[in-house]
C-alpha cells in the first residue's frame, strides 16, 4: 500500500522543489510573478513556432528572468499538454467568434491546404485560423492577468520564510558563540599556536554573525 502512493510523493517532491529553486532565481516577486505570467501566456500563443524568440525577445524587452520565463511556457506547453492547451484556445476563439455573429470560415491559402489534409487522412473537419489565433492569445492573456497575484503573493511568502530562516541561523550561531566565548577565552590565554587560530576564527565568526 506504501509503495503504490510513492510515485505520487516523488512527483509532489519535485514539483515543491521545482518551485523553490524559480523563486530563487529571481529575488523580485513582482519581476518573478511578471516572468511566469508571460510565460503562461507564452505557453497559450497560437504563434506556434516562435515560443522560443518570444521568451527571449519579451524577457529583454521588459528585463525579466528569462530561465523563469522559459521554464514555465515548457512546463505548460509541452508534447504531452500541447493538444488540450491549444485545443482550449480554439474552442474558446470559435465559441467567441460564434457569439458575436462572425464569419470565421474564410482562411489563408495555407491553412486551406492544411484543412484539405486533415480531412483526407485523419477525417477531422476543418479549422478555423482565425479562431485559433484569437482563441489562443484571449485565453492566455485572461490566465495570465489572473495568475499574476496569486503568483506574486505566493512569492513574496516564500521570500518572507527564506528570510526568516536566515534570521534563525545567525541568532543560532551567535548563540552557539556565546555559549562557546569561555571556552575560547581560556585558549587565548594560553598564548599558544592554537590560540591564535581559535583567536582569528572567533573574530571571523563574529564579523558574518554581525
Amino acid at each position: 500500500m506504501i509503495n503504490k502512493y510513492l510515485p505520487i510523493r516523488k512527483v509532489k517532491m519535485w514539483i515543491k522543489k521545482f518551485i523553490k529553486r524559480f523563486i530563487a532565481y529571481e529575488r523580485c516577486a513582482h519581476k518573478l510573478a511578471l516572468s511566469c505570467c508571460l510565460g503562461i501566456y507564452i505557453a497559450f500563443s497560437p504563434f506556434f513556432g516562435f515560443h522560443t524568440a518570444m521568451v527571449f525577445f519579451l524577457s529583454w524587452l521588459f528585463a525579466l528572468n528569462c530561465a523563469v520565463m522559459m521554464g514555465v511556457s515548457m512546463l505548460v506547453n509541452n508534447p504531452w499538454t500541447m493538444m488540450p492547451v491549444y485545443g482550449a484556445g480554439y474552442a474558446f476563439g470559435d465559441w467567441l467568434l460564434k457569439l458575436f455573429g462572425v464569419d470565421h470560415t474564410y482562411n489563408p491559402a495555407w491553412v486551406t491546404s492544411c484543412n484539405l489534409w486533415l480531412n483526407t487522412h485523419i477525417g477531422l473537419p476543418g479549422i478555423s485560423f482565425w479562431a485559433f489565433l484569437i482563441g489562443g492569445n484571449i485565453v492566455g492573456i485572461c490566465l495570465a492577468l489572473v495568475c499574476y497575484p496569486f503568483i506574486k503573493r505566493y512569492a513574496h511568502l516564500m521570500h518572507q520564510k527564506s528570510k526568516q530562516k536566515v534570521k534563525r541561523t545567525f541568532k543560532a550561531a551567535r548563540r552557539a558563540m556565546a555559549k562557546a566565548k569561555p571556552v575560547l577565552q581560556k585558549i587565548k590565554d594560553s598564548k599558544t599556536p592554537m590560540a591564535i587560530l581559535s583567536n582569528k576564527l572567533a573574530n571571523r565568526v563574529s564579523q558574518i554573525s554581525k
